[in-house]
């Protein structure tokens, strides 16, 4: 069978977890016998925009698509992009391929991409790896970082896009921007700025994308309510949680006479840095050094355009002494970091798609403390694989590192949530057509070993 996979990055340049999980498919789907093409974006400003480039990495064959995004665009072509899609009907037209997966449709990439596919007679299947379809701004939390249960009046959410965040632009030129869009779209927008008509023409064109779709899989319950709330048929939707390589993970772990924590995500103000920071801060006054050794390390990097400033600010006071900044790693060099890593910190103040690092943590032994949101309690048994705390409650996160110091939370035995190879046999299932049906109790049954 012949798969494309399209994705809004892929490593090593693809950083995350949506482009890490992109990568275990491609090479899990390879090792199955599948010819596997995956198609993503760059946005590398040197490269003529929409021009393509074919490359081979990790056994798949590569096509990159240059697309650094145009500053002067209309919000339209923030989820419809025509260049996009000429270049992907061109893809289509040569590789010829049995089924289309697409792990995102925005971010580089355009809306419209399924029902080309289905215009050919091209299989298309979806997983989303975050709220993107339903909130343009992709974590169902508004400009002030306050949660949203999702699309509402569309003025609200036109002024939510408006809006600069906290993180955006120095107060100043917050100020400004906030009086100018704001007059703006009381003149009728001008073509500059979002109003609710723009909203629902986002609305339409995804909703008719959705159309295009010949089956979803969703990774968590979360998603899944979500998606169903909005609208999603759920008779053509799988409930499926990630899977990774466990394999991988499966290797002799570093000693160390200091507890060592390790946070592995991107320095934005909704993965909750700040929170780990102020807790390491605390908990650094509650043990000292001489008494029980520990460290945090920073894996990770900023944001480029919204949030820009958060990690510059997260960052910019001293750090507690024993909390390193140690940049981004290369994604597929987790293993090796989870290898010498006592327990790992997701502090996240959104709802989550069941993280990657929680899933890569279970595959090696690691304990977790990680923020009791939705997404992530799923997927990490409190107690068993790790610690769940209340989102943004620094006393209570660096309690919980305390405890880890305090030798009350071993590593255990690795235990993939499923394994590799129960995922890939699924996902070829619905790749040819023959799961059309949810796999609910697949869950249910993960969820009774979990607590037996």
């Amino acid at each position: 069978m012949k798969v494309l996979l399209v994705c809004n990055g892929f490593p090593p340049s693809g950083q995350w977890g949506t482009e890490y999980y992109t990568h275990q498919l491609a090479t899990g789907l390879l090792g199955r016998g599948d010819n596997v093409v995956v198609v993503h974006p760059v946005r590398d400003p040197a490269r003529e925009r929409f021009s393509v480039r074919k490359t081979e990495r990790y056994g798949a064959r590569v096509i990159e698509v240059a697309n650094c995004g145009d500053p002067a665009k209309r919000f339209a072509d923030s989820y419809s992009c025509d260049g996009i899609e000429r270049v992907f009907e061109e893809i289509l037209r040569e590789e010829r391929p049995d089924v289309v997966h697409f792990m995102h449709l925005l971010w580089g990439l355009s809306i419209g991409l399924p029902a080309l596919a289905r215009k050919v007679g091209v299989r298309t299947v979806v997983t989303p790896t975050d709220f993107g379809l339903i909130c343009h701004r992709g974590q169902l939390l508004d400009w002030r970082l306050r949660g949203c249960q999702g699309p509402a009046d569309p003025a609200q959410c036109a002024r939510c896009v408006r809006e600069p965040g906290e993180w955006d632009l120095p107060p100043w030129r917050r100020r400004t921007r906030r009086f100018a869009v704001n007059g703006l779209a009381r003149l009728g927008g001008l073509g500059r700025v979002v109003l609710p008509r723009d909203i629902e023409a986002r609305e339409i064109a995804v909703r008719e994308a959705m159309e295009s779709v010949d089956h979803w899989i969703l990774p968590t319950r979360t998603l899944w309510e979500s998606l169903r709330r909005w609208g999603i048929d759920t008779a053509s939707a799988t409930q499926l949680y990630y899977g990774i390589d466990e394999s991988a993970y499966q290797r002799e772990r570093v000693g160390s006479k200091v507890t060592r924590f390790v946070y592995m995500s991107q320095y934005m103000p909704h993965k909750g840095l700040t929170s780990l920071v102020e807790a390491a801060r605390l908990l650094q006054g509650r043990l000292p050094e001489s008494v029980e050794p520990w460290t945090v390390q920073l894996y990770g990097n900023g944001a480029g355009d919204r949030h820009r400033r958060y990690a510059e600010s997260a960052l910019a006071a001293p750090l507690p002494r024993r909390v390193t900044d140690c940049g981004p790693f290369e994604p597929l060099s987790a293993p090796e970091v989870l290898s010498r890593t006592d327990c790992v910190v997701v502090p996240s103040e959104w709802r989550e798609n069941a993280p990657l690092t929680v899933l890569q943590a279970r595959a090696a032994g690691v304990p977790v403390i990680a923020s009791d949101v939705p997404g992530i309690s799923e997927v990490l048994e409190h107690e068993r694989h790790g610690l769940l705390f209340r989102p943004g409650d620094v006393n209570e996160l660096a309690s919980a590192m305390s405890r880890v110091v305090g030798g009350e939370l071993p590593p255990y035995e690795p235990e993939p949530l499923i394994s590799w190879q129960e995922h890939l046999d699924s996902v070829r299932r619905i790749h040819t057509g023959e799961i059309e049906f949810d796999l609910e109790p697949v869950m249910q049954r993960q969820l009774v070993q979990q607590s037996s």
